[in-house]
């Protein structure tokens, strides 16, 4: 299997699109470690329940405030403690958290400004730091360890580390009432290309996805009325929302070893709204 003894790590990987990645990067042997806000700690068994079927065969999770530093340093030590130490490598990071909610620009409060920077932009750059960094370590200590089969080294011994973001149509056009959001996603391209040059030569690459309305149970909530539903199809060459599926698998294509060499990229899972 693609991803086998290798660790996934999903901030935001309850529910959601985040579930949907994390159920394709399993079928393919990863093990994942998500990351839960505080405030999904009273249902973590259910959102786990619904995202994954039941199934929480080689999940593990832990409750992480991403936009507190000192709360993303003791997710990653205890999950550097209990599953690096089970023989799996640090490979994946997902940042599928984000926040999101509208106002008209000139209304936009400061607090919610700073809540899209801080969840959007901060919280992927402070775990993309913690995940390097764990990288860096386990690539050191396994470059001369012969336990990891031929099929899962790259050329300097060790799995190739891959970084996945989840941006947005927004980071790319203006949308009515999404100011912080189209700010935030926009910064979040530019903090991965300086990741992909960074760490490119150190055996991480760093990507993003950028979804068009994806057909999640908030999405469908969203824009599932008749009328909203209408008008957001007509905008879309294809006519269609995103499928959770179809963004996993833009999400999963961009970590396989195959893909080493696009680096600092997006992918726009958007049916072509962006084009227009």
């Amino acid at each position: 299997m693609a991803f086998a003894r290798r660790l996934a790590i999903l901030p935001g990987g309850l529910g959601g699109l985040g579930s949907s990645i994390g159920q394709k990067l399993r079928s393919e042997g990863a093990t994942l470690a998500i990351l839960h806000a505080p405030f999904e700690s009273a249902r973590r068994d259910e959102l786990l329940a619904s995202g994954y079927s039941n199934d929480d065969t080689n999940i593990h999770t832990y409750e992480c405030d991403i936009t507190d530093p000192s709360s993303v340093r003791s997710a990653f030590s205890s999950l550097e403690k209990e599953q690096l130490g089970a023989g799996l490598f640090p490979s994946i990071l997902i940042n599928t958290a984000g926040y999101v909610s509208l106002s008209d620009l000139h209304l936009t409060p400061p607090s919610e400004t700073i809540k899209h920077l801080n969840t959007n932009v901060l919280g992927p750059m402070l775990c993309s730091q913690a995940f390097a960094n764990l990288y860096f370590a386990a690539s050191d200590a396994a470059s001369a360890s012969a336990s990891l089969s031929a099929e899962n080294k790259n050329e300097n011994g060790v799995p190739p580390g891959r970084i996945v973001t989840l941006a947005s149509k927004a980071a790319h056009v203006a949308l009515h009432r999404h100011g912080a959001y189209c700010a935030s996603k926009a910064a979040v391209l530019g903090l991965t290309r300086c990741m992909a040059s960074e760490w490119g030569p150190k055996g991480i690459t760093a990507n993003t996805v950028s979804p068009t309305v994806a057909w999640t149970d908030l999405g469908r909530k969203a824009w599932g009325e008749e009328r909203v539903k209408e008008e957001l199809l007509r905008s879309i060459p294809t006519g269609k929302a995103a499928l959770p599926e179809e963004v996993a698998d833009a999400v999963v294509f961009l970590c396989r070893d195959s893909s080493g060499m696009i680096n600092g990229a997006d992918i726009r899972v958007d049916g072509g709204y962006t084009i227009r």
